[in-house]
């Protein structure tokens, strides 16, 4: 299996988000984020694609999460 750095994954779901492929993008950040439960760049991916899929309740979790580790985490802001 290739090894990939996370800022590069994190790129390449930010143009799945971009391209409207929501569920894929999704996915991936639960993958990484089973790993990397305290990657804050992914936790506002994941925040970002459940916002672009209307899936609100779960976007504010999500930010809800990261303005408990970040309180004043911009994008989380944002996307309450």
């Amino acid at each position: 299996m290739a090894k990939v750095s996370l800022r590069i994954y994190n790129r390449e779901i930010e143009r799945l988000v971009e391209q409207g492929n929501l569920d894929e993008a999704i996915a991936h950040c639960r993958h990484i984020l089973t790993t990397f439960p305290k990657h804050l760049e992914t936790y506002r991916l994941l925040g970002k694609a459940y916002l672009e899929a209307r899936r609100y309740t779960e976007a504010v979790d999500i930010f809800g999460r990261l303005l408990m580790a970040v309180p004043d985490d911009f994008v989380a802001h944002v996307g309450m």
